[in-house]
């Protein structure tokens, strides 16, 4: 099996490397010669003075021929000579040369060679190119219409590759998809694009000449404009519906053109003139829009022509949309009908009731609107509808019985379906801040024993456990908070300003801070606390009287 795909292989190799196609032969040639059609061609065989041969043969291979074709084969027996043949003359002087006038099928190989005495000396291919220059629809172009310039070579393999330069010297894209072929166009002509237009073609393979340059004059008719009056419509309306903001994709005829116009009737008003809201020339690379909410969508597919509009549309986006591509002299067109349905929910002034409200536009194309409860569907809910709008009510606040999912659904004529989902939530009940309440049956004693193991199992059931853990959890900050706040409103008595208590240890019995009570009682209480120590019973304890800071009385 192996030397089977051996054997297969070196057959594929020779015959790459025997017989060479056409667009192979790179360096089959030793010059390149570009002429325009019509045009006087001279081929010369040798550029240097030759040795005076005894036959010299002139022979030609076309554009897609595999064979060498004769054309001249002469003996020369001194003396100038001029031959002619099938509009072809042949010159032996000095030099050898071959002249004709070049056509569409003059273009390809041409081979000089020489011989002396049975034996071949010299030998010369030339390729000769011949470029055709178009200019359509007319030498005179309408204002409006597609002017295309196009430069086709025979044989397409001389170009190596090319482009059109505009007439004040800039690039243009050129479209080289053909062999062989450089187009580019003006879509919607103006007065603006009369000039001269420039066609750079790179040659392959050697040549003395790498670069060839031919020009087009564009002249516009200055009073003519161009009418399209048949539209081919790529099919029939297209009916289509969006919620507000989403993404939508607005289709155009699946064709490669040149440009594309995009018009827009507004929502429910079929009679009234269209607007032109966007306009594209890939050619140009150039946009017009007055819709900020439109772009073009794929950008890989409308640089090769087939254009489509990604809208995220609000309720005044709805309407009609009809996609206009032009090829050429041709106009494609696609309609599509767009609806757009928005929700919002409401809440009455001084009532105890909210309102869930589904609106939408161009409702020429809707089948139905309706509300439903996805949790109860079986429920009737009864709204209210007004052009362009179905309301239903639901009490405030909400309770289980009214709480869940609410849908607005909206069906098309053609049985598309979108929906709106409003979801109604009861209101949190919280506890008021700073506040807490402790469980009537829970005691430290109940809420310890939930934590202690059981004797069946040594680890607490999650289900006791978690909620008495929960409520420590709780508690415990609760009452840190509590017991701050009452030792910082308890602070000043507690522990006053420019005053110290001391209470004896040695003796058991009180020692007065003050070594004349009488007079602290009568100084200024400005900046200073005093207290009167008196005996309260048999046990030494002290009450603290502040005369001056009634809460502590």
């Amino acid at each position: 099996m192996s030397s089977y795909s051996l054997l297969f292989s070196l057959v594929c190799i020779c015959e790459c490397f025997i017989f060479p196609a056409s667009a192979q032969r790179v360096n089959a040639w030793s010059d390149v010669i570009m002429v325009e059609t019509g045009s006087a061609v001279t081929l010369c065989c040798s550029e240097e003075p030759v040795v005076t041969p005894r036959l010299v043969t002139w022979m030609m291979m076309g554009d897609k021929g595999t064979n060498w074709t004769s054309l001249f084969s002469v003996i020369r027996e001194g003396g100038n000579k001029r031959l002619q043949n099938a509009g072809r003359i042949l010159e032996i002087s000095d030099q050898i040369f071959l002249r004709f006038t070049a056509t569409e099928e003059s273009g390809g190989l041409y081979s000089c060679l020489l011989e002396k005495e049975d034996k071949k000396f010299k030998e010369r291919i030339i390729l000769l190119a011949v470029i055709k220059l178009t200019l359509a629809p007319a030498s005179v172009i309408p204002i409006d219409s597609t002017a295309r310039l196009k430069a086709e070579v025979s044989p397409s393999y001389a170009v190596a590759g090319g482009t059109w330069l505009s007439r004040t010297g800039s690039p243009l894209l050129t479209d080289v998809s053909l062999a062989g072929t450089l187009l580019t166009k003006l879509p919607r002509v103006t007065h603006s694009d009369n000039g001269i237009y420039t066609c750079n073609i790179t040659v392959d393979g050697q040549s003395r000449k790498p670069v060839y340059s031919y020009t087009l004059r564009v002249k516009l008719y200055g009073k003519k404009v161009a009418w399209f009056p048949n539209i081919t419509y790529a099919g029939p309306l297209y009916s289509l519906a969006a919620l507000s903001r989403s993404a939508v994709t607005l289709p155009c005829p699946n064709i490669n053109g040149d440009y594309v116009l995009l018009y827009w009737w507004r929502p429910d008003s079929p009679s009234s003139s269209p607007e032109l809201i966007f306009q594209f020339d890939r050619w140009r690379d150039s946009k017009k829009q007055s819709n900020l909410r439109l772009s073009l969508l794929n950008r890989p597919s409308v640089l090769s022509g087939n254009f489509s509009f990604l809208l995220r549309p609000e309720m005044k986006d709805a309407g009609r949309y009809q996609c206009e591509v032009f090829r050429d002299d041709q106009v494609f067109a696609q309609v599509t009908a767009l609806t757009v349905l928005y929700g919002y929910s409401k809440i009455r002034s001084y009532s105890s009731s909210m309102d869930l409200i589904c609106m939408y536009s161009e409702r020429s194309l809707v089948a139905s609107v309706k509300w439903s409860h996805v949790q109860r569907p079986e429920r009737q809910l009864p709204s209210s509808a007004v052009m362009g709008q179905t309301i239903i009510t639901i009490d405030l606040p909400i309770t289980p019985d009214t709480a869940g999912d609410y849908t607005c659904t909206l069906q098309l004529n053609n049985g598309q379906t979108i929906r709106y989902l409003y979801t109604a939530t009861m209101p949190r009940t919280e506890p008021p801040c700073c506040s807490s309440e402790q469980p009537h049956d829970l005691t430290t004693q109940t809420a310890v024993s939930l934590l202690q193991p059981t004797e069946r199992n040594s680890t607490p059931e999650p289900s006791i456990l978690l909620p008495a853990l929960s409520l420590l959890l709780f508690l415990v900050p609760v009452v840190a908070v509590a017991v701050g706040v009452l030792l910082w409103r308890r602070g000043p008595c507690t522990f006053p300003q420019n005053m110290e208590r001391t209470l004896s240890h040695y003796s058991g019995e009180v020692e007065n801070i003050y070594e004349t009570p009488e007079d602290v009682r009568q100084s200024t209480p400005q900046n200073a606390v005093y207290m009167d120590l008196k005996l309260t019973g048999e046990t030494d304890v002290y009450r603290e009287l502040d005369r001056y800071d009634q809460c502590c009385g």
